[in-house]
Parts: structure tokens; C-alpha cells; sequence
């Protein structure tokens, strides 16, 4: 019998490297020896998903390449949780949502959370997700930082992040969520300058999986 640790394959369901990088990176800072994860770039993906259509066209692709990685469970590393009801569906094993992910996080932390999004117009499409989610009542509310996901590099972008941030806590968020995969090396320096939790999608997805294989074994 193998002791081999379960594997854990992370996709980027877009196909810029760089945001494939940031995962890797999440996950190095996240997982232990209790799994291993391989994060992987959908080469056939959009640039970057940031609209409707590209949620849509980025799905198939996504599970064409996940077919070619065998795994104990699968992480969909995009906050609108591109195919996940489809992978779902396909693969026997479990397969996680970053989005539905840091929800489920938060709420543990506390039932009032706020959402910063990238864009605008991302946030008519997470509000019909948290409502599938049952969370619509513990989103105290959703702001956009004005950044698109390929440029959230700069401290400019950290700032607009921090701003966004900071509205949501004085409405009420005693828990942030980052609504972008693109926003993951921000968490710690920003719980520290807000001084309330910072749930990161990417690292949420993985403590959920590393939970789930535990019991299974």
C-alpha cells in the first residue's frame, strides 16, 4: 500500500502564467506534507475572466485539461467558480470552489462578510451566486477596487484594495473576502492594516480539500 500523500491539482482556468504562478505560490504557503498539489495553467483559457462570456467559454477547456491530470480532488482557482458544477458532475472525486470556498471560511469567522471584487462588473454575477449559495443575508456588501485581474500587481492596485476594504468595514464587514484569484499575495498585509480577518480564496480552497481527504483517508 502506497503512503504517498493525495494529490491535489489546482487549475488557473485562465491562460496567463503569471496568475498560475500566484497559485502556486498560495498553495506553497498553505499545504503541508498532508497532500501534494500541482497547479496547472488552461492553456485554451481566456487571457484573464473577468466577464460573463468569459466565465462560459473559459468552462470546457477547463475540463478537457483537468481530464489529462488525474487527482484525488480538484481546486478551480477563479472567484467565479468557472465549471465547477460540471467538473463536479465529471470527476468522482471532490472538486472545490475558491469562491464557494472563502464563504464557507468566513462564515465560520462571522455571519456579517464583506466582498472586495476586482471590477464592476463582476458583482451582479457573484450576487446571484451568493444567493445559490444561501449567503446573500451575510454579505453585508460587495465593492469593486476598479482592477482588473492582470493588474493588481502594483501598490497603487494594494491601495485601491485596502480603500475598497476599509468601506467595507465601516458598513459593517467584520470578515473580508478577496473576490479575486488575482489578489492573493494582499491577505496578510491587509488583515494587519484593517485589523479584521482577511479570508484568501485560493489558501480557503485548499484547507477545505486537505479537510475533506483527512476523512476519507
Amino acid at each position: 500500500m502506497s503512503n504517498a500523500p493525495p494529490r491535489v491539482v489546482m487549475i488557473n482556468p485562465n491562460s496567463t502564467e503569471y496568475m498560475t504562478r500566484q497559485l502556486a505560490e498560495a498553495a506553497s504557503e498553505t499545504v503541508g506534507d498532508q497532500m501534494e498539489v500541482g497547479v496547472i495553467t488552461n492553456r485554451d483559457g481566456p487571457a484573464a475572466i473577468e466577464s460573463d462570456q468569459d466565465v462560459l467559454d473559459c468552462a470546457s477547456s477547463m475540463l478537457k485539461t483537468l481530464r489529462n491530470h488525474p487527482a484525488d480532488a480538484y481546486v478551480v482557482g477563479c472567484f467565479s467558480d468557472p465549471g465547477l458544477a460540471a467538473a463536479r458532475e465529471e470527476f468522482d472525486v471532490p472538486v472545490f470552489g475558491i469562491a464557494e470556498s472563502s464563504i464557507h471560511i468566513a462564515l465560520q469567522i462571522s455571519s456579517s462578510v464583506g466582498i472586495i471584487a476586482g471590477l464592476d462588473k463582476a458583482i451582479p454575477r457573484h450576487a446571484i451566486y451568493w444567493e445559490k449559495l444561501g449567503a446573500t443575508e451575510n454579505i453585508v456588501g460587495e465593492i469593486a477596487c476598479g482592477r482588473g485581474v492582470l493588474d493588481l500587481e502594483s501598490e497603487e492596485a494594494y491601495q485601491d484594495v485596502r480603500t475598497a476594504g476599509a468601506k467595507l468595514r465601516e458598513e459593517g464587514a467584520e470578515v473580508l473576502v478577496l473576490g479575486c484569484a488575482g489578489m492573493v499575495e494582499m491577505a496578510d498585509r491587509l488583515a494587519a492594516d484593517l485589523g479584521i480577518p482577511v479570508v484568501e480564496p485560493c489558501r480557503a480552497a485548499l484547507q477545505r480539500a486537505a479537510r475533506v481527504l483527512a476523512r476519507r483517508g
